[in-house]
């Protein structure tokens, strides 16, 4: 099964419990929103939330994710912007198209092939566009490790009891660095922030 379809099905199953519990924007990202302007991309939208963000501050956002039923959740909170089914490894859009992508937790669920979700970024960036990439951090303290394991199963407990596994590739701060720069991205900095890793980067 491809990275899209099962991402799209695990998230499927939690989509409605998923959009009760995450509605906090991360305050990293709107540093990054505020800062620029024009049209802005947010792969892996989720229940939207960030795309709302983006909204406000007056962008032309659009929100992609491989999610149906996330994507229904957020066509209902709003429909000033395009919402679209999509694959963050073969994003639908033309080059240069965005000022601004957001890639807020997203490339972590891919088991294969991640670089070519990075090089999509660089596709879509304008030539002055800048991007937001951030997984979880294998540095946190909550995970019990192999040294060289980077991929786990982390459970979302619903509350009827069902419990949804998803995956998890685990990156150090350096090695989501040498990623971007795999995908052909330039590094502008590289941050870790509340259990989470950001590189900000650009064309």
């Amino acid at each position: 099964m491809d990275d899209a379809k099962r991402a799209g099905e695990t998230f499927d199953s939690i989509a409605e419990h998923f959009d009760r519990t995450r509605n906090r924007t991360w305050d990293e990202v709107i540093e990054f929103i505020k800062a620029g302007e024009g049209r802005l991309l947010d792969m892996g939208c989720g229940n939207g939330r960030h795309s709302l963000a983006a909204l406000e501050y007056g962008y032309d956002v659009t929100g992609l994710d491989a999610s149906g039923k996330l994507l229904d959740i957020c066509r209902k909170k709003t429909n000033s912007m395009d919402w679209i089914k999509g694959d963050v490894k073969t994003l639908p859009f033309e080059k240069q198209a965005f000022n601004r992508v957001v890639c807020i937790a997203v490339i972590h669920h891919l088991k294969k092939n991640r670089t070519d979700c990075v090089k999509e970024i660089r596709r879509v960036l304008k030539s002055d566009g800048r991007a937001l990439i951030s997984t979880w951090a294998r540095e946190q303290d909550r995970w019990e490790l192999e040294e060289d394991q980077r991929d786990v199963m982390v459970p979302w407990h619903l509350e009827d009891g069902t419990v949804v596994q998803r995956f998890y590739h685990l990156y150090t701060l350096e090695e989501l660095v040498e990623e971007v720069k795999r995908g052909e991205l330039k590094v502008i900095r590289a941050y870790n922030s509340g259990g989470n890793n950001y590189v900000e980067c650009r064309r």
